[in-house]
């Protein structure tokens, strides 16, 4: 027999989610908090935030939840793990690639204080060189 949960994300997003063994289930409801529960911006707290997929070159996609305030426009970036089956928020600096890492150099020593963490719940804007 199935057991299933309602899985509040966000204000306006919401899941449902079944698994036949309470771990199982447990192991969905965290996948689903962990990935989309983005409330708001971490930058400046605009809760009209957006997920976003793009395109870049070499066809590559690029998982993003945007903020919508015109005057940040700053971003969490997402990556998938190397089967491609998850998908997993980049709030960490070792989940960051090493041009990722350079651009964003000046949140190192924050992330060194606090424990890998970045900054603003991995937002940020994006700056170029």
């Amino acid at each position: 027999m199935a057991i299933t949960a309602r899985v509040k994300a966000s204000d306006n997003l919401w899941f449902d989610v079944s698994a036949d063994t309470e771990p199982e289930l447990f192991k969905q409801i965290a996948r689903v908090q962990e990935v989309f529960s983005v409330a708001k911006c971490g930058m400046c707290g605009c809760k009209d935030v957006k997920f976003v997929v793009r395109t870049a070159a070499k066809k590559s996609k690029w998982l993003e939840v945007v903020c919508q305030d015109i005057g940040c426009k700053a971003k969490l970036v997402y990556s998938t793990t190397e089967d491609n089956n998850f998908v997993y928020p980049k709030i960490r600096w070792d989940h960051l690639s090493d041009a990722q890492k350079e651009q964003r150099k000046d949140e190192q020593e924050y992330a060194e204080k606090h424990n890998g963490f970045l900054p603003n719940n991995g937002f940020f804007k994006f700056k170029t060189s």
